[in-house]
């Protein structure tokens, strides 16, 4: 997996992600946190840097490094700026370096405007189902269980031939039913 920069608007993925606008409800900053928390446990373990860009309102461009990789941050972009021109100009800056760059929006000025750079496009419902994303191993383990089933139960098709099921068996499974129960050698005390 080759390291990529991940430039992601951030106010416009929480405003069309249905479980981040819920949070941003009880603030902008509940929002923000809700969104920020997803992504450091979605990159924590991947060599991927992460840029969340938000619309600020201070003099000069402020910079938070985010917990989740190296040399990934929080920019909150200087006034008379948007979050928008920022992604852009990163995505420029990144490329002129030559690293691979992924662009998250649904601006479509923001994503054409990263796409004249070559970065990749995605959407906020792709960053969504991306952080919301069961791990690897657990989707692996889901999988494997869903074709499992799906194994024993066409088995079950295959023998059953169009007869009738009887009533399924009850009771405890490890004693032996009544019928052999008399069937005991030795001595009935």
């Amino acid at each position: 997996m080759d390291p990529q920069c991940v430039l992601i608007d951030g106010y416009n993925v929480i405003r069309n992600t249905p479980s981040l606008t819920a949070a941003e409800r009880h603030g902008l900053s509940a929002g923000r946190e809700a969104l920020l928390a997803q992504v450091i446990a979605h990159f924590r373990h991947t060599p991927h840097r992460v840029v969340v860009v938000f619309d600020g309102d201070q003099a000069s461009e402020t910079v938070h490094p985010l917990r989740c990789g190296s040399r990934s941050q929080v920019i909150y972009a200087r006034r008379g700026e948007t979050a928008d021109m920022v992604i852009v100009r990163l995505a420029a800056e990144e490329r002129a370096c030559g690293v691979s760059v992924v662009v998250a929006s649904d601006d479509l000025e923001v994503r054409l405007g990263g796409a004249s750079y070559g970065a990749a496009e995605a959407r906020a419902a792709d960053v969504a189902h991306a952080l919301n994303a069961a791990p690897r191993d657990v989707a692996r383990r889901a999988r494997h269980r869903q074709a499992v089933r799906e194994s024993w139960r066409r088995d079950v098709d295959d023998a059953d031939d169009g007869a009738a099921r009887g009533h399924p068996r009850r009771g405890n499974p490890r004693r032996a039913p009544k019928r052999r129960c008399g069937e005991r050698k030795g001595p009935a005390f």
